[in-house]
Formats: structure tokens, C-alpha cells, sequence
């Protein structure tokens, strides 16, 4: 393997990249109009509205909330029933192919009147796009964690904490209107002064409620302007596996000290561990002593520190980072002393306020939790927002487990055929924000789960909401034997007192991950989060080029793969490679056009272009809870590939970069659960062994789509691309050359290692 000894290359943006988007979307019919139909969807609303009636007849301003299902191939943005939807607007949506609607009796009658004389074929259109219009129904806002609590008769332990969240109707007045509303309901069914309102930003608001029995969730669920009841979480420590190794102490080689500060929420770093405590430079208590359990935290904090070493894994630099140390999590282990676990709401009102205190100087933050409920709806989880939120408030990046299965069997690998969904990841695994990561095997043995480097048998998959990559990487975490014996299987870290233990666990497969994070922060000159992320996810797939070739079904399992262990192999190139940032803007109505890239003259043969291609493409989107399945409001789209021009001037253009998870279905589900449409990362990768016809050039365009015609002015994102010749030969300063003589305006992505070099 070549030395990696050259600099990242940054792409400015030049301004006649920026092409104006041109044409629109047809008009589609999904069937015939017929009077019946227009019968049919006329019935539809004067039903909802016979529903809703005493509900406006008690007040005309108060509105209410009706459900558009629309057909499957009418699920795309392009294709929502804007029109017929003009007197009652669209608010919001839940599964892809459903639409929120605000109404009223005077829309409702407006509605029908379009219904019997269409004014236009756009609305026409829209008639033909609709499967189904009807009224939200109780049953409808109740979670099915709370339907399955009462079928097994354990209603009674969350009967104290549950969770009312409201329609948001994205209007002042009718969400005064509707907040008043339900509060008069509720005092109106008994329950004055069993609630409290929890409100975190402008969007996040729940009630928290007291109720007695089931009957009084229905009670609750039939109030006009309720959405979802659900109840708040109760979380822990994870369980994790243990295992007395060795009684040593860590011989220190030579390390590094850094500036940058890591924040660790969990149950506390111990005091009586030399090796770490000198390195906490602060610290928050809200775990009585009598509930605190140090072994957890102390783990992940020496897998940071020293995690390479303790595992003998070659690195080739030893940093040592800052902590804050929130003492959050009580234990979990009934065999180390009293248990307890920490409410949903106690746990976001810390975790706000340590960021109050701490965000502007520590930018990662690590956090494992332990919990049962799954993430299988379309929906993102409450908790997953709620850190979606507060990484876009106070500008940090948080890494999160994926979640360890608790309960047997185990996943093997390959996975049973029966494990059906039990291995989902947890929340809030699916925050769209945060790194979510996995676990793998570092040890095996001849009666292990699983082998070196497959997903750890406890390890939990994705999709994420959405069908949102998660978890988006993996590392080394831990595995078993098949009598579940950890020992020489497990992770080694470090104990309340400095002796080396094994450990299993993703919470132990996290800190790695953040390790790897905190290290591209800490070398780059221009602290970047976005970028750091991108740099992060771009390694994770270059250095796991095989696991998605050979099964495009283990990105569930493997996200994009795991980063290098090495930042000079992540921040570097060697002189048979080249890797691009592009750190740009798209803005609304335009796509860009990067024309004339230098493709490696050495890797063409025989009028064909050869050569290995990856990409990554971060961003972060818009974000709206109110849409459900819909969370993420933006689309980004890379291309890169062959153009050709005519004598005319025209260009034909073709991607010839596939997207890792690709699709052929023309219809949008098939889209976003296959082809990662929506998804604020996506990674593409191409060995190319055939070869490529030579044309033109190479052109890179990016295209930008938004959520039914939501405005916004541009949208940052970063795309990295990395060409290599596979036969080694010097294509590094054939690239460099050719973009500026085309041209191109570039700079080296400026790192501690370059400065190093110079010196």
C-alpha cells in the first residue's frame, strides 16, 4: 500500500455552475374522471364533515383534522393533490401515502362545490390521484405500545406518564384555537390538574397526563385536535456483558494531548481509575450516589482514551481528549446494587441543559442508552427529534447506539430467516442527526456466533424511519460463544480502577466511532462539523468496499461500513488516488453542473475509462415532525459521469456512479425504501472492469428537490469523491493538473498532519 503523504483536495464553487432548472412535471391522470368518481370523493367530505359536527358547531373556528390516502403510484411530491387541497390545506402526513388535511365546515362545503365543477384539469388530476378521504379516528392516535401494554394487562405502569401530542396546524391562530380547545376537553373529562405542558423549541411541545385506565385513553384519543398518545420513556444503562480478563495496568505509551472536549452522558466516569480521571475537566451529578453505577461510563471513556491499545489495534497515533462527564443514567445491574432509570422528560431536560452549559466548547457527545421499544413505524421517534433538534440548536454532534438485542437467540450471520423484526434498532437510534453506530466482531473463535468482522450477534439493524440508513457505521464491539461466554471474545476496556475487563456491547462499539470523529475534528485547521461527518461516512465506505458489493441487503446491517483506524489514511491520499470535497450551495430552482472534470488520462485504454469510484454526499435537511414518513423536506441528488455533446451544443449526459442501494421501480415508495431518496446520506461506488465508452468529459450535477413546494433559499451539502487506480500508477497529480487548467479553483483541506509534513 502506497504512503499517504498528499492533501485532500476542497472544489470551490464557481458561479456559472449554477444552471437554472428548466420544464415542469406534466400533468398525470391515475384513472378516468368519471361522475362517479366525483360522487365518490364528494361523499367522502360530506361524511368527515357529518363527523366533525358537533365538533364545529361548538365553535367555527376550531378546526379539525381529515386523512387523504392517495393511490401508490400518486405518492410522489410531484403528485400530491395540491389543488384539490386549496380550500383545505395540507398540514401534514404520517406514511407516505398519507396526507393531513386542515378542515373546517365552511372548507369542507368549498371543497365539494370544486368537487362537482372542477376548475381546472390539475384538479381534475388530483381527483383521480385520491384512494381514500376520512376523519381521524381514535383508535388511529393510540400507539400500539400502549394497545400491547393493555392486552397484557400492564397498563397500570405507565398510567402516570402519559404523552398527548397535538395537530400543528403551522397557523398562530388556529393552534391557539385548538390548544384551547383540547385543555377545556380535558379539564371537561376530569383530568384538571393530572397535566403538565413540556415545550422544547418553537415546534416540540407534549402533555403530560395522568390517567387511571385504559377507558380514559380512549376518553382522551376521541378530543378533537389530539394526534398520538404514546408515553413517555423510561431509560437506563444498557445491559452489557462483562468479563474479568486480566488484572493489569495499562503501560502509557506515547500519546498526544488534545484540546478537544468529548461529553460522555451516561452513569459516570469513576474517580478511582488514575488513568482517567485527570482527563474529566468537568462535571454534572443528577444520579443520587445511591443509584450510581461508574462501570458503564468508565468502559466507554477508556475505549476513547485507550481502546486502540488495550485491543492491540495498530494505529499510527495515540490522542488523548478532554471529558465532560454528566452523570445521568442510574444503574441498571441489580447484582452491583439499587436500580433505577430516568424518565424521557428528565432526560431531555439534561441533556438541554448541559448544552446550555457546555455546547460552546464541546461539539461530541456520546450517549448509550437502554430500551426495548423498536423503531419500526415510518414515524421518527420522540427522543430521536428531540436530539435532531438539539444537534441543529447547539451546533454538536452526537454519536448514539444502535441498541444490543437482550433477549435469545441471538443473531447469527448469516441472520436467521425468523428473526422477523426483533433485532431493530432502538430509540433514539433513529435521530436523523445523529451518528448512529453498530457493532462487529473483533474476536473469534471456533465456537463463536459469529466470525471477525460480521455484525455482533447482539448488534441491532436498521432502516431507520424513513428507511434512512441506520446504523450509519460500524465498529468493533464485542461477540460470543455459543454457550454466551464472553471471555476472549469481548472488547477490552477498563474497569473502576484501571484493571482490563472484556466488555460486549454497541454502547462499547459508539466511543470507538467517536474516538475516530473526535480525531478528523481535532486535525482539521477549520473545525467542520458537516465535513468532519462526511469525512467520517466517505472512509466507513472506502474502507468497506466489499460488504455491500457482496449483498447490497447488508447496508441494514453495516451502514456504510467502518471508518479506518488510522486518520492519515482518512485525511490523507496517497499519489495513486485522489480524493475531492466539494463543500457547496445548491439553491432552490437551479441544480449545478461541475462540467469538463479531468477524468485520469491514465486510466483510459483503449477508448474506454477504467478505475475505481466512490462518493458520499452529506447534508442536512430541512426537518418537519408534522410529516411523519415525510421527516426530511429536502433531496439532494449526485451524478457523475459521461457526457456527450451534439454538433447542436446539446448534452446527453448519463450517471455512470450508482447509488449503493439502487432502484428501477418507477413509483416513490420504491424510491425511498430502495433508493435512498430523502435520505441525507447516500453513497455511491463503481469498480469499473468493463470500462466506460469514452465521450466528451465527465460532469458532476447535483439537483435539489423539495417537499410539495415547501421555499427555501439553498441548501449546503458535501459530496466526496475518490478515484483510484487499482494498478497504482500516479493519478493524484493528473487530477490536481487538470482542474486547474480547466479552470477549477481548489485548496488543500488544511490539517495538523499537513503542517506536520512541512516541518
Amino acid at each position: 500500500m502506497k504512503e499517504k503523504n498528499l492533501p485532500i483536495k476542497l472544489v470551490l464553487q464557481k458561479n456559472d455552475d449554477t444552471k437554472r432548472n428548466t420544464g415542469g412535471g406534466s400533468i398525470t391522470f391515475f384513472g378516468e374522471i368519471t361522475s362517479e368518481l366525483q360522487k365518490a370523493v364528494e361523499e367522502k367530505f360530506s361524511q368527515m364533515l357529518k363527523y366533525y359536527q358537533e365538533v364545529f358547531e361548538e365553535n367555527e373556528f376550531v378546526p379539525a383534522v381529515g386523512k387523504i390516502t392517495v393511490k401508490p403510484e400518486a405518492i410522489a411530491k410531484s403528485h400530491k393533490p395540491n389543488v384539490l387541497c386549496k380550500n383545505c390545506p395540507i398540514i401534514g402526513s404520517k406514511d407516505l401515502g398519507e396526507i393531513f388535511i386542515k378542515v373546517n365546515a365552511k372548507s369542507i362545503r368549498e371543497t365539494v362545490e370544486l368537487i362537482r365543477n372542477p376548475p381546472s384539469e390539475k384538479f381534475r388530476a388530483n381527483l383521480t390521484a385520491v384512494d381514500d378521504i376520512s376523519p381521524i379516528i381514535p383508535s388511529e392516535k393510540i400507539s400500539r405500545n400502549i394497545v400491547s401494554l393493555s392486552e397484557h394487562n400492564d397498563f397500570a405502569c405507565i398510567k402516570n406518564r402519559i404523552k398527548i401530542k397535538l395537530f400543528d396546524f403551522d397557523d398562530e391562530f388556529d393552534n391557539a384555537q385548538i390548544t384551547n380547545y383540547v385543555f377545556k376537553k380535558i379539564n371537561e373529562y376530569g383530568f384538571d390538574g393530572k397535566y403538565k405542558v413540556i415545550k422544547y423549541g418553537s415546534s416540540i411541545m407534549y402533555i403530560k397526563i395522568e390517567v387511571e385506565t385504559y377507558d380514559d385513553i380512549i376518553k382522551l384519543a376521541s378530543i378533537n385536535g389530539v394526534k398520538t398518545i404514546d408515553f413517555f420513556q423510561e431509560y437506563s444503562q444498557p445491559l452489557s456483558n462483562y468479563d474479568c480478563s486480566e488484572i493489569v495496568t495499562l503501560i502509557d505509551s506515547e500519546a498526544s494531548e488534545s484540546d478537544i472536549t468529548i461529553g460522555i452522558i451516561d452513569g459516570g466516569i469513576s474517580d478511582e481509575n488514575n488513568l482517567l480521571k485527570n482527563y474529566i475537566v468537568a462535571r454534572e451529578f443528577y444520579v443520587d450516589k445511591l443509584y450510581q453505577n461508574h462501570k458503564h461510563a468508565t468502559f466507554i471513556a477508556s475505549t476513547i482514551q485507550y481502546g486502540n491499545e488495550l485491543n492491540s489495534i495498530k494505529t499510527n497515533e495515540h490522542t488523548r481528549y478532554k471529558f465532560v462527564d454528566i452523570v445521568a443514567i442510574p444503574n441498571s445491574d441489580r447484582n452491583f446494587g439499587l436500580t433505577d432509570s430516568i424518565g424521557e422528560i428528565e432526560l431531555m431536560e439534561i441533556i438541554e441543559e448541559c448544552m446550555d452549559k457546555y455546547a460552546h466548547n464541546t461539539k461530541i457527545w456520546n450517549l448509550s442508552l437502554g430500551i426495548e421499544t423498536l423503531v419500526c413505524d415510518g414515524s421518527i421517534s420522540d427522543l430521536g427529534k428531540f436530539l435532531d433538534y438539539i444537534q441543529d440548536k447547539y451546533k454538536v454532534q452526537i454519536f448514539v447506539s444502535s441498541g444490543n438485542l437482550n433477549e435469545l437467540p441471538y443473531r447469527e450471520w448469516p441472520p436467521q430467516v425468523d428473526m422477523g423484526e426483533r433485532d431493530r434498532i432502538i430509540s433514539p437510534a433513529d435521530s436523523v442527526r445523529a451518528i448512529t453506530v453498530g457493532s462487529v466482531a473483533l474476536y473469534d473463535s471456533n465456537d463463536s456466533i459469529v466470525k471477525s468482522t460480521e455484525p455482533s450477534p447482539f448488534s441491532r439493524r436498521g432502516p431507520g424511519a424513513n428507511y434512512i440508513v441506520k446504523p450509519d457505521v460500524v465498529d468493533f464491539g464485542g461477540n460470543l460463544s455459543r454457550n454466551y461466554s464472553i471471555a476472549g471474545l469481548g472488547m477490552k476496556g477498563m474497569d473502576l480502577y484501571g484493571n482490563i475487563v472484556e466488555g460486549n456491547g454497541t454502547s462499547y462499539s459508539t466511543p470507538r466511532i467517536t474516538q475516530k470523529f473526535a480525531s478528523i475534528y481535532d486535525k482539521m485547521m477549520d473545525k467542520d462539523i458537516l465535513l468532519a461527518k462526511a469525512i467520517l461516512i466517505h472512509s466507513a465506505r472506502m474502507n468497506s468496499r466489499g460488504l455491500l458489493d457482496d449483498n447490497p441487503d447488508n447496508i441494514k446491517y453495516y451502514g456504510f461500513g467502518m471508518p479506518s483506524n488510522n486518520v492519515s489514511d482518512i485525511l490523507l491520499c496517497s499519489e495513486d488516488e485522489v480524493t475531492l470535497v466539494f463543500k457547496q450551495k445548491v439553491r432552490q430552482g437551479t441544480h449545478l453542473e461541475m462540467l469538463d472534470f479531468p477524468f485520469p488520462k491514465s486510466l483510459i485504454r483503449n477508448g474506454k475509462y477504467y478505475g475505481e469510484v466512490g462518493m458520499t454526499l452529506v447534508y442536512n435537511p430541512v426537518l418537519d415532525e408534522n410529516f411523519g414518513c415525510e421527516y426530511c423536506r429536502i433531496n439532494i441528488d449526485a451524478k457523475f459521469g459521461v457526457y456527450r455533446q451534439s454538433a447542436s451544443g446539446k448534452i446527453k449526459f448519463k450517471g455512470c456512479i450508482p447509488l449503493d442501494c439502487a432502484w428501477n421501480d418507477k413509483f416513490e415508495r420504491a424510491r425511498v425504501e430502495n433508493g435512498f431518496k430523502w435520505s441525507p446520506i447516500k453513497s455511491y461506488y463503481k469498480k469499473i472492469k468493463r470500462g466506460i465508452n469514452v465521450g466528451d468529459g465527465w460532469k458532476i450535477r447535483i439537483d435539489m428537490t423539495q417537499r410539495n413546494e415547501i421555499s427555501i433559499p439553498y441548501q449546503e451539502f458535501v459530496l466526496i469523491v475518490t478515484i483510484r487506480d487499482p494498478d497504482g500508477k500516479d493519478i493524484y497529480s493528473e487530477v490536481v493538473n487538470g482542474l486547474r487548467e480547466r479552470g477549477y479553483s481548489t485548496n488543500n483541506l488544511e490539517t495538523k498532519l499537513q503542517l506536520r509534513q512541512r516541518h
